[in-house]
């Protein structure tokens, strides 16, 4: 696997000096721009994300924070990721359970690292963004046996139609051409194989 660039030493130009949080994103003119984002984004630098009705992420995705911000410098723009635990009451007080997952925009070369990740017993599915899929993919949180959350397969034009409405057009159209990738534990519960295996393939 190869080692990504890394954090740039100095904020770009395009990552603004600015109060509207969402200049940074108008402002990119590449993929590698939004991923770099989202990265700072993860990180707590920014306080916008395409589709994100947040200022930063969730607390679950906090101790993975430095992986989804490695796998976006190595071209996994990460949009959506869950850990597993433990079985748990839902907010309904119903009990839920979860399956370890990830998905995002990955450029030709990341797609290729992600898809070695079958061999660690994850699954992974990997397709053109720009195609809507009609399979939501497998489900990936249940309340009491049945399923309330999907993997989102086939989900990238989706996500595009999110970044097309904060991001100028030359970035949105590098973001077409990447593929939509989602990789999950098929095991409930488990936590401890997604994380560092994505941080391998980073």
């Amino acid at each position: 696997m190869t080692e990504p660039a890394g954090r740039p030493p100095n904020p770009p130009a395009w990552c603004g000096d600015t109060e509207d949080p969402w200049r940074p994103w108008s402002r990119a003119a590449s993929f590698a721009e939004l991923a770099e984002l989202a990265a700072r984004f993860l990180e707590g630098e920014l306080e916008a994300f395409p589709g994100w009705g947040a200022p930063d992420v969730d607390e679950e995705s906090d101790p993975f924070v430095r992986t989804l911000a490695r796998c976006c410098r190595a071209g996994f723009l990460t949009v959506a990721s869950q850990p597993a635990g433990a079985m748990r009451p839902g907010a309904d007080g119903r009990c839920e359970r979860r399956r370890a997952f990830v998905s995002g925009f990955a450029s030709s070369s990341a797609a290729t690292r992600l898809g070695t990740l079958r061999s660690r017993g994850l699954r992974v599915a990997i397709a053109p963004a720009r195609v809507l899929g009609s399979d939501p993919g497998p489900p990936v949180g249940l309340r009491d046996r049945e399923p309330f959350l999907f993997a989102g397969h086939g989900a990238g034009p989706i996500e595009l139609e999110l970044f097309a409405g904060r991001c100028g057009d030359e970035a949105v159209a590098a973001l077409t051409e990447t593929s939509w990738v989602v990789v999950h534990d098929p095991d409930w519960d488990r936590d401890d194989r997604l994380w560092s295996a994505l941080h391998g393939a980073s």
